[in-house]
């Protein structure tokens, strides 16, 4: 789908709202999806993947008479528990679910953990899934559908990385976090395998700031935590955090 013609489905939603004067929603969007949303300055309503910090979200559109709430959204939360040991992991909850037929923009975010996974999926395909489902790659599993206040959700793990980079631009930083040569940090920047913010990089000079996201294809993303003080030589110090 191109760029312009989803952004058009998002203005399709507002309409269809104020048409009808209820609220209305899309699918679950992706993390590039929701920034193309921010960059096209789009107010009119706002999202929810079920939970705070969730990657993968819903754009919902509410009248003016309705105060936009949470509640509302249509996410219906799935527990898939494992009944015996055996190692899964998110590659293995989706693939299951897309063998049925359903579309990936009616899944939202699947957390693993040591007992199965927490998933969160469109409401209208939560009972299919229940009942369609009782092995994932050969492993029997029972799946309950929860109140979102029963939900645990688990804390994202990430490690501290102290660089040292010529400048805040995106290839000198890429540089020193893969530790590479500034001409490859160039290549890589502009190869379609590193986005800033969700969304591609499309020059190897964008200055990079607190906050932002790298995510660099073939190694992770990593977020510019702190900017430190400069060395002798000009260059600077950076902390990172990269997530495992």
């Amino acid at each position: 789908m191109s760029d312009d013609i989803f952004i058009k489905k998002i203005y399709d939603v507002i309409r269809l709202s104020e048409k009808y004067h209820t609220p209305k929603f899309s699918k679950f969007l992706d993390e590039t999806q929701q920034a193309e949303i921010k960059n096209e300055g789009i107010l009119e309503g706002i999202t929810f993947g079920g939970y705070e910090n969730a990657e993968r979200k819903i754009f919902g559109a509410f009248p003016d008479w309705q105060e936009p709430s949470f509640e509302d959204f249509p996410i219906a939360v799935l527990k898939i528990t494992k009944k015996y040991e055996k190692e899964l992991n998110h590659r293995h909850y989706l693939g299951t679910i897309l063998s049925l037929g359903i579309e990936r923009n009616k899944i939202g975010d699947i957390l693993p953990d040591e007992n199965g996974a927490t998933v969160f999926v469109l409401e209208d395909i939560a009972g299919f899934i229940k009942e369609n489902i009782t092995k994932i790659a050969g492993c029997g599993v029972e799946i309950d559908i929860c109140d979102f206040g029963s939900v645990k959700i688990p804390e994202k793990r990430f490690e501290l990385i102290d660089i040292v980079a010529a400048s805040l631009r995106l290839d000198a930083c890429l540089g020193a976090i893969l530790k590479i040569s500034r001409k490859d940090a160039k290549n890589l920047a502009i190869s379609e395998k590193v986005s800033v913010n969700h969304l591609e990089a499309k020059s190897e000079d964008v200055k990079l700031g607190v906050g932002d996201l790298l995510s660099i294809r073939g190694f992770g993303r990593v977020e510019i935590l702190e900017i430190g003080g400069k060395t002798r030589s000009d260059r600077v110090h950076i902390t990172v955090k990269k997530f495992i």
